[in-house]
């Protein structure tokens, strides 16, 4: 048996849907209106009260100082060579025969005079063995007297005929004879009183004593040392310096540093040899100072000059540049005693202190900032203080 359809619902009347779509579209507009409003409103609002406050004062111009550089063609260049305070002079004394130590007269840090005694060995058995020589020279000088009085007697009785002339011989030769052991004998004593004098030890200059090696009663062998005496002259400062530079280094003023303090220094000389490790030459300066600074490493500062056309500006004006480059900030003058800032791009060439010369783009005399670059950058207008 065939279901039956339901009927289709009535659609509403044309007028009724278009009265409805336009309630909606009404309803849409108003809502739009009134956010629109509300956000005019606003605005409106915070526009008013902005109005109300004062606007903030213009920023004032930057005072800077500034500095004239001009380029030069001549830099000053400080160069430093490490090397050794030596004494001018240093002996290790000792004695040139062995025996007992018997007096030693100073003590480390003694000041002592050329010539003065500083030690002595026990010269007993010297003075034993001059005597001996002593005595038996006597007993060949009285031989020798007795030969020559024997000489003359047979010398008469020849010229009488009671003598041979073989006689006569034999006492003068006998009188050579004695003569000669005379002469031996003084040598031997010679000899012990040069031995006796290298009992003491004396010093070869004036001078300080440094390191005392024995004390008295030590049994001293030959060439052992004793004591070190060092000169009380200027002392020496032994450096390596750069071969290139040995040429010139005479015409230039030269300063050396120990220990904080600085001393006035006087070229001597170079060794005529080049040192195979180190490819310089030693130069030997001498230091005009009696400081106790034997030994002490020190600083030889060398004042030349570096032909380079450049500028001198202070460490406080260079600014980090680009690819190792540095950066000074350039004043181009203006009306009224303002300026604008440019960078300008640098090389250093030297630094000597507080002061770096520099080249790059800069040309002629020209005005930078000295310091304070910090606050600028490149295109700000400054207000310049009177130019240092």
């Amino acid at each position: 048996m065939t279901q039956r359809r339901p009927e289709d619902t009535r659609k509403a009347p044309l007028w009724k849907r278009a009265l409805r779509g336009f309630a909606t579209l009404t309803g849409t507009v108003s809502v739009i209106a009134l956010a629109a409003g509300a956000v005019w409103l606003a605005s409106a609002t915070l526009a008013t009260r902005a109005s109300a406050v004062d606007a903030p004062a213009p920023a004032p111009i930057t005072t800077v100082e500034a500095l004239h550089i001009s380029p030069t063609d001549q830099m000053p260049v400080t160069r430093r060579f490490y090397g050794q305070i030596e004494a001018a002079q240093t002996v290790s004394l000792g004695f040139e025969q062995g025996g007992r130590l018997n007096v030693l007269t100073v003590d480390e840090g003694d000041r002592v005079e050329a010539g003065d005694v500083v030690a002595k060995l026990d010269t007993r058995i010297l003075m034993t063995e001059r005597s001996r020589l002593v005595a038996s020279r006597d007993r060949l000088e009285a031989q020798a007297e007795l030969s020559r009085r024997t000489t003359q007697r047979q010398t008469e009785l020849r010229n009488r005929g009671f003598a041979s002339d073989q006689a006569v011989d034999n006492v003068a030769l006998a009188l050579t004879a004695i003569e000669a052991q005379m002469a031996e004998v003084d040598a031997a004593i010679t000899q012990v009183e040069v031995q006796l004098s290298q009992t003491e030890l004396t010093a070869p200059f004036d001078g300080t004593i440094g390191a005392r090696h024995v004390d008295p009663g030590a049994i001293m062998s030959v060439g052992a040392p004793v004591l070190d005496i060092r000169q009380a002259a200027a002392p020496l400062f032994r450096v390596g310096i750069d071969p290139k530079l040995a040429s010139t280094l005479a015409d230039h003023p030269a300063k050396i540093a120990l220990d904080g303090s600085e001393y006035a220094a006087r070229f001597i000389g170079f060794r005529p040899d080049l040192d195979a490790q180190t490819r310089t030459r030693t130069a030997l300066f001498e230091v005009k100072t009696d400081a106790p600074v034997y030994l002490a490493a020190g600083t030889l500062s060398v004042q030349t000059s570096l032909t380079q056309s450049g500028y001198a500006v202070p460490l406080s004006a260079l600014q980090d540049g680009v690819r190792g480059l540095w950066t000074v900030l350039v004043l181009e003058p203006e009306t009224d005693g303002f300026a604008s800032a440019r960078a300008a791009a640098v090389e250093v060439l030297q630094i000597e202190g507080d002061t770096a010369y520099v080249r790059g783009t800069l040309t002629g005399d020209a005005l930078i900032v000295p310091h304070g670059t910090h606050r600028l950058v490149p295109g700000d207008r400054v207000q310049l203080t009177e130019a240092d």
